[in-house]
């Protein structure tokens, strides 16, 4: 039986929601930084950043700014586009920049998901709105930014298929969702604590200093941020193994974390997004999406 949000994904996808939206320009080195996000009664909601390194794009941000995206290509003469990952704030300009002859690229599972229509819940539609189906090509290991060469770096937790840019000769890490703060305190339902944990390991093998975070960038002292965000992944989990050996609750757990159960993200994401599907991750694993696993094969 398919989830209830396959149904409603439809009426979602045409609903007209009352959003505007910012979208602004800077620069960071030869970078050029890109920074939207949808705006609803006056609050902007989760800023996204996508980055343009010559004629390379990193990940092509929202639908919701297609006019400004479009532009900022054209004007940089973008010929490539490359995705940390197929989640609508990522790739949700791929499918008009490849109607105008850009090549995007994504990691091997990430062009699977990136070609289907995935049914997405009512917070995706929300938040960022819609990404229209892309083919796109498998990234070698080793690949071009602009004028740079740049390691495709396996960077799973967040989603199956992401991957991270590692351009070791200027130190920069383009990190896609694989960071987004040191103290994370709430994981969608599919995200997967062990494999988040490998790839901050992972990512402190790198010699880098300016993380290019999709969320919140740290144009310097990034590998400090992501050495922090190890240790208090670290740290949590040593809590809530405790607590689940005294024979508490998640819910219990989760107040010993001192995360309110109630945030405006749990109830727009209906409970997607929460400290306790961190706690599950770490007790019992991530819960599998069944349109995930249908578009790889699982």
């Amino acid at each position: 039986m398919r989830p209830l949000y396959h149904y409603l994904d439809p009426f979602w996808s045409r609903f007209p929601f009352p959003a505007t939206h910012h979208f602004e320009r800077s620069t960071f080195a030869s970078i050029a930084v890109y920074r939207m996000t949808r705006v609803y009664f006056g609050r902007e909601v989760l800023p996204v950043y996508c980055y343009v390194v010559g004629s390379t794009m990193i990940d092509t941000g929202i639908s919701s700014v297609a006019p400004e995206i479009s532009e900022a290509a054209r004007d940089a003469r973008v010929e490539s586009a490359y995705l940390t990952h197929h989640h609508e704030d990522h790739s949700g300009n791929a499918a008009l920049l490849a109607g105008r002859g850009v090549r995007v690229f994504a990691s091997s599972d990430g062009v699977k998901l990136a070609r289907n229509r995935l049914p997405r819940k009512f917070y995706q539609h929300a938040l960022w709105g819609e990404a229209d189906p892309v083919e796109a090509q498998a990234a070698a290991e080793v690949v071009e930014l602009g004028p740079h060469s740049a390691r495709v770096i396996p960077a799973m937790g967040h989603s199956v298929d992401h991957v991270a840019y590692f351009v070791p000769q200027e130190g920069w890490l383009f990190s896609g969702d694989a960071f987004v703060a040191e103290r994370i305190k709430v994981f969608r339902g599919d995200e997967d604590f062990y494999d988040t944990v490998a790839t901050m390991r992972r990512f402190l093998t790198l010699d880098f200093d300016a993380l290019l975070c999709a969320h919140r960038p740290r144009f310097e002292g990034g590998r400090d941020a992501i050495n922090g965000k190890l240790q208090w992944l670290l740290e949590v989990e040593g809590l809530v193994k405790e607590e689940h050996r005294k024979g508490r609750s998640i819910r219990q757990i989760v107040k010993t974390l001192g995360v309110s159960t109630s945030t405006w993200l749990y109830k727009m994401t209906f409970g997607d997004a929460s400290t306790a599907n961190l706690v599950r991750s770490i007790l019992s694993g991530p819960v599998v999406r069944v349109e995930i696993a249908a578009a790889l094969g699982d």
